[in-house]
């Protein structure tokens, strides 16, 4: 192995609707920042709250903005109060959110 770890370790379900993206919130965090895949998970890092759904706005917003796509096509399908969140990325092909992920993670990306 080269160590590289590709995104297919991400735990992504194709649905009718779109694709299910398993996401591990850091609130009150001192920035905004996908952090990495850590445990078949997205792990991003949000400044706002863990406080009446701020950090889940956040959320859709950085998701929205570092994978391309509107925010009208990014929603919370589970996990409001917790820490481990799956959203629907409506409209979006298994591959399709592979390769936006694998994009996002990009050191070229990352380093912003």
């Amino acid at each position: 192995m080269n160590g590289r770890k590709p995104s297919r370790q991400l735990d992504l379900k194709e649905t009718a609707a779109g694709v299910l993206l398993n996401v591990r919130a850091v609130p009150g965090s001192s920035r905004n920042k996908v952090l990495g895949i850590h445990a078949n998970t997205l792990k991003i890092a949000v400044c706002a709250p863990a406080l009446e759904g701020k950090a889940n706005k956040a959320l859709i917003r950085i998701l929205s903005k570092n994978l391309g796509i509107k925010r009208s096509r990014v929603s919370l399908h589970s996990g409001k109060t917790s820490r481990n969140k799956c959203f629907l990325l409506e409209e979006i092909g298994r591959e399709e959110a592979a390769k936006m992920i694998d994009e996002a993670l990009s050191p070229e990306k990352r380093s912003r």
